[in-house]
């Protein structure tokens, strides 16, 4: 593993783990993931997930619900699961209609067109159908590996981050404009 991505997966890891640990709720995120665990993902999803989401797995296994600014960084299993049932709809046709979605017409083809691509990987997710997903094959104007939002209203949009390291420094970004108040984040005044 390269030693760049290595060290800029830890630093933005330990700043997210300061942050829980200065608000007493280091327990929202959950033990690392095993070697194994990161293996069935890959081969589940017949993928190979980019070093920095491995190293962060390898770190943190997700959180707990609600335990991420997003609702809930997704454990491999829960990886594994969301990106299912997205692909499935998207295997049932139920996005037919929307398929020229994201098709460049503004002149952006960073992201294929469609409402969702066999490509991405669910990284977060509120509960509601909304989340981030990690985009292994963009649009030819995009970036391998860079971070889209996906809402199950509007669609798809971004990047919204080049990169996972990226995506971390966003969620970090978010923590530090919020506290904890009874369990719950709230944003500060």
């Amino acid at each position: 593993m390269s030693g760049q991505v290595h060290e800029a997966v830890s630093s933005v890891w330990a700043r997210i783990e300061k942050w829980y640990a200065d608000h007493e709720v280091p327990h929202f995120l959950l033990p690392p993931a095993t070697p194994e665990d990161i293996a069935a993902v890959e081969a589940e999803l017949d993928v190979t997930l980019p070093e920095a989401v491995r190293l962060s797995l390898l770190r943190h296994n997700g959180s707990k619900g609600g335990g991420w600014p997003a609702g809930s960084l997704l454990s491999c299993t829960e990886m594994v699961e969301e990106t299912s049932v997205w692909r499935d709809l998207l295997a049932d046709g139920s996005f037919d209609d929307v398929a020229d979605f994201n098709s460049g017409d503004d002149g952006d083809r960073s992201l294929k067109p469609g409402w969702w691509n066999t490509g991405w990987i669910s990284l977060d997710a509120d509960g509601g159908g909304n989340g981030a997903v990690l985009d292994l094959s963009p649009g030819p104007d995009g970036t391998v590996g860079q971070i889209v939002d996906m809402d199950h209203e509007a669609g798809p949009s971004g990047p919204a981050a080049p990169d996972f390291v990226g995506y971390l420094d966003d969620r970090l970004e978010e923590l530090e404009d919020c506290t904890v108040i009874d369990g719950e984040y709230v944003e500060a005044e």
